[in-house]
């Protein structure tokens, strides 16, 4: 939480299960306590964006409002005065909408939930989003490289252009290229990581077990309907004989 509250522009890599959205909502409460934010957008696949709804009323008591219907209607929430403190949109509507974002919601943070959707630098969807602007940028993903390092390039690009440079020159610097100039194999590595080392942190859950809750199981019963009863005693009689 404090990596992405204090880093400003932060990646966090975290391994499934270690409750990245938390560690987000707690970093954005901490700064609108501190004084530092009034308005955060959270971009997310349009699948998760209830769950984010959720987490945030369970663990705050900040607003939030889900951005759904014709851009009409979006572009009438980015402009309300007085919005709730969080506003949940998805990457689909930032792709017509980052413009009246930057214009009229004009966030403090821009949240980015599972951003290995910005992944490839070509495409309609990194280019729209990497137009937002915001002094804080959270970068959330568990999968910073699902095949290329050029997606983590395309990733870190989005909270620090100038940390990586241009892409012809951190292709040339970190892939090894054939006599045709065609990626190979990589080089150079440990000095990526360091390079990256000042935005990214990635755990995994054996590095922090000893931090986390004890499990809870909670078991619940459901009463049976009358149709279901009678097919489970046939079954079971069946099953006697």
């Amino acid at each position: 939480m404090l990596h992405l509250a204090f880093g400003e522009r932060a990646l966090l890599a975290d391994e499934m299960g270690l409750g990245k959205t938390i560690q987000a909502i707690a970093a954005c409460a901490l700064l609108h306590h501190l004084g530092k934010a009034q308005r955060v957008l959270v971009v997310t696949p349009a699948s998760l964006k209830a769950e984010w709804e959720e987490q945030i009323k369970q663990f705050t008591t900040l607003g939030q409002r889900l951005i759904f219907g014709p851009r009409s209607a979006r572009a009438a929430c980015y402009a309300d005065p007085n919005p709730p403190f969080f506003t949940i949109v998805n990457y689909e509507q930032v792709v017509s909408d980052s413009l009246d974002l930057n214009e009229h919601l004009r966030p403090d943070i821009v949240i980015l939930d599972e951003a290995q959707r910005i992944k490839n630098w070509a495409t309609k969807t990194a280019q729209a989003v990497k137009r937002l602007q915001s002094r804080y940028a959270f970068v959330l993903t568990g999968t910073p490289i699902e095949n290329r390092i050029d997606e983590l390039y395309s990733i870190v690009d989005f909270l620090d252009s100038s940390l990586l440079g241009p892409l012809f020159r951190f292709n040339r610097e970190f892939y090894r290229l054939d006599e045709r100039g065609r990626p190979e194999s990589y080089q150079n590595l440990s000095a990526l990581r360091e390079r990256i080392r000042p935005v990214l942190l990635r755990r995994r859950k054996h590095h922090v077990e000893t931090e986390l809750p004890d499990r809870t199981d909670r078991n619940l019963f459901v009463k049976l309907t009358r149709p279901m009863q009678a097919e489970y005693d046939y079954y079971k009689q069946q099953a006697s004989q």
